[in-house]
């Protein structure tokens, strides 16, 4: 019987043992390390007859060799059914394209709460008490006077998006101390009174972000990219937030108009900002890089062992329930 193909977009990091279970019952083509070289290897992949039913969209392989885009899906051979994706945001693939194709597109939600929410609390917490002002001044022998910083406690946490990455970051703020309030397409059922959710009758439904914006002291943004998102915080929410009020973003940098940003922070009306995503990664705004008042991170939000482990598993799993029983566990588009 013959095996069906899948092609690797990026490498397995972590997760090898499913990788090597994988390779027991399908023929896996591992792509080329350039964009214009994974282009030409497609090509080559047609003019021999070769089609794959599925792909796996490897960690930040994006950086290296793009989307999984239009341009991209056009030079694949016919029959793909399947793009696994492995990342909680699915903006990497064009789910547009991929549904007009009849494509599957799964990504890797869930697995990444706990691992973006702790790096929320950290850029939380970098930015209230100037960690990194601290640390390079120390590191540097500077005899710069560090400035003081503030208490989490009795602030109010403002969350924008309650999945579950909205979620666990509500559970950790709730311990520091903070009244956390959340804004969300649809206010959260909360219908148990088990251990694990039990927390969530602390936190208070806002129906609108204006109003959310204009009470909170810190904002944490943990929604996806999309179309009605894109630069949802600009010149016009940032005016709305309190002064000296603080934003956090560890969803999708083009969320947020860095320009607007960056003019907010500089105007004093925003306190600081704490950002592990940009709007033209891998490259912030150079006037954030400068900025004392920001703590940043190169989108390491779900780097850890772990969380990678369990995204690239969860995205190979999709692949072999799909090639195997045509059934999927984390859908994002429908095709139906």
């Amino acid at each position: 019987m013959t095996k069906d193909n899948i092609l690797f977009i990026g490498t397995v990091r972590h997760a090898k043992t499913q990788e090597v279970a994988l390779a027991a019952k399908y023929n896996i083509h591992h792509s080329a390390l350039t964009r214009k070289e994974l282009l030409d290897q497609l090509e080559n992949a047609k003019s021999e007859g070769i089609s794959f039913r599925a792909i796996y969209r490897g960690f930040a392989s994006h950086y290296t060799l793009g989307r999984v885009d239009e341009p991209l899906l056009n030079q694949l051979p016919p029959g793909l059914e399947l793009i696994g994706s492995v990342g909680a945001g699915y903006d990497f693939v064009d789910t547009v394209v991929a549904t007009q194709n009849k494509q599957w597109v799964t990504n890797t939600p869930g697995v990444v709460d706990n691992a973006t929410a702790d790096a929320t609390i950290l850029l939380l917490l970098s930015t209230l008490r100037h960690q990194y002002e601290v640390e390079h001044a120390f590191r540097h022998g500077l005899a710069t006077k560090p400035r003081i910083g503030r208490d989490p406690t009795a602030m109010t946490l403002g969350i924008v998006g309650m999945g579950g990455i909205g979620k666990a970051v509500a559970k950790r703020a709730l311990t520091l101390g903070m009244k956390v309030i959340y804004h969300n397409r649809r206010r959260l059922a909360i219908t148990t009174e088990t251990q694990d959710d039990h927390y969530l009758r602390e936190v208070m439904y806002y129906p609108t972000l204006d109003e959310l914006l204009s009470v909170s002291d810190v904002v944490s943004i943990h929604v996806p990219l999309s179309a009605e998102t894109h630069h949802l915080f600009g010149t016009e929410k940032f005016a709305k937030m309190k002064t000296g009020s603080y934003l956090i973003n560890t969803s999708r940098g083009p969320v947020v108009h860095e320009e607007a940003l960056v003019s907010a922070l500089e105007s004093g009306h925003l306190a600081g900002a704490g950002l592990d995503v940009f709007e033209h990664e891998p490259n912030p705004h150079p006037a954030l890089l400068k900025n004392m008042n920001v703590s940043l991170m190169p989108h390491l939000g779900t780097f850890t062992i772990d969380t990678i482990t369990k995204m690239e598993a969860l995205a190979m799993e999709n692949i072999d329930r799909f090639l195997s029983t045509g059934s999927l566990l984390t859908p994002v588009n429908s095709i139906i």
